[in-house]
């Protein structure tokens, strides 16, 4: 059967983002429109909870800022610790975490660990892509796309703006990161496209991400929209050592591929998002051609 639909499903996301479904069975889901928020439903799409936390649909003055984590606009980007109750959400050019119970704001931080009293509320400066990787930047560079929480308690975040994943313990201290594809444009080129552009192409390449299942969580799974491949990394490192998939609409193809899972056999779910609108399984194949 199927359910969600905005009108007809309680708070159902006007811009439907992303859908996790917790240990205990219950489907959360959150859109990136305005008056959107983060939802907890039953499997058969009862409400069970609201996150909240929106602004005033009134107030058409309405600005984000980095330092306010009573209401804010885009909450599509989250994922759940259910070890500590707590939900992660990437908004602007931070890392906001909330409890997964009663909504209270917990902490954050931005780029390299920043307290979020100090991260910028000014435009980015763009830089002019001519084939090198972006120019450096402290703060965390939208799009964030991804974030994403390993075994070992680490955070890993995606910055299609800058092809960058940061990493950091869950407490916000900053230990490493890594750039996927860096000569690639990033989001914050001046000549980027999207979505819905005729003039330019996408940018960025850290679409979104899959920690391996085994045992060490050794590697990195990167979905990236822009060269419509995955690549694989070594996580401790970041070092790339791989790759699969080209632009395409045949099988093992990808076209602007947007989302990337691992199941706990090793296999990985992409989906694609505009002319595919697919899913597509690939099994692990070991290095003699056997599975």
């Amino acid at each position: 059967h199927a359910w969600g639909e905005k009108g007809k499903t309680e708070k159902w996301p006007a811009a439907l983002q992303t859908v996790i479904v917790d240990s205990k069975g219950f489907v959360w889901v959150a859109g990136t429109g305005a008056q959107d928020s983060i939802e907890k439903y039953t499997k058969d799409g009862k409400l069970v909870w609201d996150f909240g936390h929106r602004p005033n649909a009134d107030d058409k003055n309405f600005k984000e800022n980095n330092q306010n984590t009573d209401a804010f606009v885009s909450k599509g980007r989250f994922q759940l610790d259910e070890t500590t109750n707590e939900i992660y959400i990437i908004n602007q050019r931070r890392v906001i975490i909330y409890d997964m119970t009663t909504g209270a704001f917990k902490r954050g931080w931005g780029g390299h660990g920043m307290p979020l009293s100090e991260i910028t509320n000014d435009p980015l400066p763009k830089y002019k892509w001519t084939g090198g990787p972006p120019t450096e930047e402290k703060n965390l560079v939208p799009d964030l796309h991804f974030v994403e929480i390993s075994k070992d308690r680490k955070v890993y975040v995606g910055e299609r703006g800058q092809n960058r994943i940061e990493v950091f313990t869950t407490d916000g201290k900053f230990l490493q990161e890594f750039y996927v594809s860096p000569n690639t444009p990033s989001q914050r080129a001046e000549d980027c496209g999207g979505l819905y552009s005729k003039d330019f192409p996408p940018c960025g390449t850290t679409y979104k991400l899959a920690i391996s299942r085994d045992a060490q969580q050794k590697y990195l799974y990167v979905a990236d929209g822009t060269n419509d491949k995955v690549w694989i990394l070594e996580r401790a490192s970041g070092k790339t050592i791989g790759s699969f998939g080209r632009n395409g609409t045949y099988a093992g193809q990808f076209h602007w591929i947007n989302a990337i899972v691992m199941d706990s056999k090793g296999n990985i779910f992409t989906g694609e998002v505009e002319e595919n609108k697919r899913m597509q399984k690939f099994v692990p194949v070991m290095a003699n051609g056997r599975r």
